[in-house]
């Protein structure tokens, strides 16, 4: 079947012959190796049996595809945020594997984005270091880290001083030089977690320079920004963001291959005198630029997404790699927790979604604020007023897909971000104790900004709250309270003087902003983490321990929650597989009521 495309495709020499050069680009692939969702469905080497989004296999193919028909015109780069989002993270600090695999692939660059350091530089340096001795890899790029002044990311920075990152690449393809260099924006440096020391230039003023002299010094063709910072959609004033301020303050570049807000761009974004584009995320699409150059070599450019799904045969050879490093996975995680990644470990006949547009409609989210809060009561023993979840940690829906059927990945997936001290990826769960006063103000300033930053919308299990949208600042909550249906509820005080402690549970990367509450509300809040006794505490020492038996902390992991809440569902058809309950279909009752 690729064989007859290629062919075909060959016979339009005269549309090929046109193209000077042919960019296929990604960016926030967030290790979504396999296709979803969900992934049970996956079916990469047969064509037009399933619904599934995605899969290395089948970009692999793609990628192949056009290499067949375009050869060195071809260029394939990513826009960062190529790591972090499943099970084969597990693999990274150990022995390496998606940079490799993303050479084999055929990509030329990668950019880092905010999620590669989610491990801390000097792991990341490990990271890429892990993937060298496995083999080639593509070139990564970064033009605007800062390196700590104390030496305390050396390892990381090293890796600039020996090429192992650029700061920009020019690379030749079809006669033409082509400078690329890599950016990481104000908003995705800020999603890096405080407790790690990671800085970035300014974007504008490091992309005024480098621009400047790939195209005087090095003279260079064509300009290109791998910009991991992002385009939101702003009405009726159009696209707007850090990458469209980017392209337009920047005269030099000509193209801006946008990430970090997974926006699915159909059409070419204008800015000044470039353009932007954005793929979504996942690998649910790949971008084409197709780019001929008029007499005076200014760039003419085609745009247009790629859907990969069950239309594009994926690459065999790789999905044999890939299923190969499945099973190592399985290894590295039985020794840890009793899961089996090939058998089904949940049933559903509907979907459960979050649209960050209008998240108090979700039914995945109050999904997972109850699975940390029945979880911790009922398997760890150890019970909390509320249990808090953020809409920017949620990452894939649950999905029908043509059985139902989930597995472990699928439900890793949801929540796949973060790392503790231990072997388990993602983030380990904490509690903290604030007073009523202080829950009050954390909430109302939670109301205030979600429409804007829409990641900062919470869901909540055990806290419900009565409110008024219309009001102004601190006086928008008229009521609080806490408790279930099962436990009753009681009123919380707001009184400055009632010292009653609340406690919260919350993942390690969600409470540490607790702490940053006064620099975002410009020092109207200040809220401290405290412990049941009201000493103060941050760090590990806010770490829920799920064996206090066992010397250190026995982190209890988000994800792990999820897993063990729906083991506790009924089987309600007798086939052995957990159902997802009825009450989660639809539209969930809120926590928050707009009085």
């Amino acid at each position: 079947m690729r064989i007859q495309i290629t062919l075909f495709l060959l016979i339009l020499s005269g549309i090929v012959a046109a193209q000077d050069l042919v960019i296929l680009h990604t960016n926030d692939l967030h290790s979504h190796i396999n296709g979803f969702a969900p992934e049970t469905d996956y079916s990469p080497l047969t064509l037009n049996d399933d619904d599934t989004k995605g899969g290395f296999a089948r970009i692999a193919g793609l990628i192949d595809e056009q290499k067949q028909v375009y050869g060195s015109k071809l260029l394939v780069v990513d826009a960062g945020d190529f790591l972090m989002g499943t099970l084969f993270q597990t693999l990274e600090t150990k022995t390496g594997f998606q940079l490799h695999l993303m050479k084999k692939m055929g990509y030329d660059i990668v950019a880092l984005g905010n999620h590669e350091f989610d491990f801390g530089p000097n792991t990341l340096a490990q990271i890429i270091e892990n993937n060298i001795n496995l083999g080639e890899i593509p070139q990564v790029v970064n033009s605007n880290y800062i390196p700590e002044k104390d030496g305390s990311d050396s390892k990381f920075s090293r890796l600039f001083d020996n090429g192992r990152i650029l700061r920009y690449s020019v690379i030749e393809k079809n006669g033409f030089r082509i400078g690329v260099f890599a950016l990481l924006g104000k908003a995705a440096n800020e999603a890096i977690p405080g407790y790690l020391n990671v800085r970035f230039d300014e974007n504008k003023r490091v992309a005024k320079r480098i621009a400047a002299h790939l195209k005087n010094v090095e003279k260079v063709d064509l300009v290109i920004a791998l910009s991991h910072s992002g385009v939101t959609d702003k009405g009726k004033k159009g696209w707007r963001g850090e990458d469209y301020d980017l392209a337009k303050a920047v005269d030099d570049i000509d193209i801006v291959i946008s990430g970090h807000t997974h926006t699915e761009l159909p059409s070419i974004v204008y800015a000044g005198k470039g353009i932007v584009v954005q793929t979504g995320s996942m690998g649910i699409n790949v971008g084409k630029l197709e780019i001929s150059f008029d007499s005076n070599k200014r760039p003419n450019v085609k745009y247009q997404l790629i859907a990969v799904d069950d239309k594009i045969l994926g690459d065999s050879d790789l999905q044999r790699v890939i299923d190969k490093k499945s099973e190592e996975i399985q290894q590295l995680l039985s020794s840890e927790v009793n899961i089996d990644l090939t058998k089904p470990i949940l049933e559903t006949t509907f979907p459960l979604t979050l649209d960050d547009r209008i998240p108090g409609q979700s039914n995945l989210g109050p999904f997972v604020s109850d699975a940390v809060y029945y979880t911790l009561r009922d398997i760890f023993k150890n019970p909390v007023d509320m249990t808090v979840v953020a809409t920017g940690v949620i990452r894939q829906n649950i999905e029908v897909g043509k059985t139902g059927m989930q597995n472990v990945n699928d439900l890793f997936h949801i929540m796949p971000l973060g790392i503790g001290e231990n072997t388990l990826p993602g983030s380990p769960l904490g509690k903290i104790y604030v007073t009523g006063n202080e829950l009050k103000k954390i909430m109302e300033l939670i109301l205030t900004v979600y429409h804007s930053k829409r990641d900062y919308y919470l869901f909540s299990t055990g806290m419900n709250i009565k409110y008024d949208p219309n009001k102004g600042l601190f006086r928008k909550i008229s009521e609080m309270t806490i408790g279930t249906e099962e436990t009753g509820y009681r009123n919380i005080s707001f009184s400055a003087k009632d010292k009653t402690l609340y406690s919260i549970a919350a993942n390690k990367y969600i409470l540490s902003f607790i702490g940053a509450i006064k620099k975002m509300s410009f020092g109207l809040v200040n809220v401290t983490s405290k412990d049941s006794t009201g000493n103060v505490i941050d760090g590990d020492r806010l770490l829920i321990d799920a064996d206090s038996q066992k010397p250190g902390i026995q982190e209890v992991k988000e994800w792990l929650s999820l897993i063990e809440y729906v083991r506790s569902f009924p089987d309600r058809n007798g086939n052995g597989i957990p159902d997802m309950p009825e009450k989660y279909k639809g539209k969930v009752n809120p926590f928050v009521v707009v009085d």
